[in-house]
């Protein structure tokens, strides 16, 4: 069962559970974090992706605790390859954490190798990095403008392994046009409003045990509209709502359980995807450099870049959308 959620309302209730799992098409979940008593892990998730075609930036910030850890990954899609690193602190404590909402807020993080601003507010979000020995090869940095368009949204909440003191809540945003500049050594790469594109994805959780996690996600052009896409795996407690979605023009339409058939310790195979009555049928295949797969391992967490083929069949669609070498990659985490 689907469970689409209109009215604003608090995550928690007095004692502690989560008042209502589903999801929503605009930000109605008020995060009152306050009132929860989940004794288990409280993590906090910050993550972009900017794309316009020619190079793609993976950037993730995340404070569980104790950990923190920045990860960031360059992909040079018409020349092929990628460059990766990441940040990663144990016992660590981050001052003030990261932004209590996934509309505003401030967050600013330096040690000696690198440098790193997030501004966010109502109208759009400002990205700066500067990353000595890159890969521990080169410096790179980045200064980008994201410009809020108008879109709606995926905002969901459920209590995890039924337990409902244990929350995951995310929103994906795939609702900006990205302007800005990437440099990684000797090669600079131009972001333009017309061509480069960003999606933010903001979570929050408290959960009583490790997970791994799987998502399908795309944001390009088709026929010269706007299409994003997000596939993953279960989380929580989801019978009233889960993650799988597409965007076209700004426009949600929600999917329900979507079967995956891939060979996780061969990750230069296709990755297969299915959903219910042929409403989608699509396949992943990952870009490869010399035969191995075109992926960014950092901490925790691996980004594999490739393309998408196949169809999403809706009934309200006069058209199946085709799905015809678009740009997509998988990632695949632990937390």
């Amino acid at each position: 069962m689907q469970r689409e959620i209109t009215a604003p309302c608090n995550i928690f209730e007095e004692n502690g559970e989560v008042m209502q799992a589903g999801w929503a098409r605009t930000p109605v979940f008020r995060l009152n974090e306050e009132l929860s008593k989940a004794r288990g892990k409280f993590g906090e998730k910050d993550s972009y992706f900017v794309n316009n075609g020619e190079v793609s930036l993976y950037l993730s910030v995340e404070n569980f605790g104790t950990e923190f850890s920045i990860n960031i990954a360059v992909a040079d899609l018409k020349r092929g390859g990628v460059i990766s690193d990441c940040v990663y602190k144990k016992l660590h404590i981050l001052r003030g954490g990261l932004p209590k909402t996934g509309s505003n807020g401030e967050f600013f993080y330096s040690d000696k190798r690198m440098a790193l601003q997030l501004d966010s507010n109502m109208d759009g979000r400002f990205l700066r990095c500067e990353f000595e020995e890159f890969g521990g090869r080169q410096p790179m940095e980045f200064r980008i403008l994201l410009k809020k368009t108008l879109s709606e949204s995926l905002n969901e909440l459920a209590p995890f392994e039924r337990n409902r003191r244990y929350f995951y809540f995310k929103r994906f945003a795939p609702d900006y046009m990205a302007k800005g500049t990437i440099r990684v050594g000797g090669m600079n790469y131009s972001l333009e409003e017309n061509n480069a594109r960003a999606y933010f994805d903001w979570t929050r959780f408290s959960k009583p045990r490790p997970h791994h996690y799987q998502r399908l996600s795309a944001d390009c052009m088709i026929d010269g509209k706007r299409f994003s896409l997000c596939l993953a795996s279960r989380v929580g407690d989801n019978r009233y709502g889960n993650e799988n979605c597409f965007f076209y023009e700004g426009k949600l339409e929600k999917l329900s359980q979507i079967n995956v058939k891939g060979t996780p310790n061969r990750m230069d195979r296709p990755f297969y995807f299915r959903g219910g009555m042929s409403a989608l049928d699509i396949t992943f295949k990952p870009f490869t450099v010399h035969g191995s797969a075109m992926t960014a391992d950092m901490s925790g967490t691996s980004v594999i870049f490739g393309r998408l083929y196949g169809t999403i069949n809706r009934v309200d669609m006069e058209q199946p959308l085709v799905l015809d070498n678009a740009q997509a990659h998988l990632v695949f985490s632990e937390f």
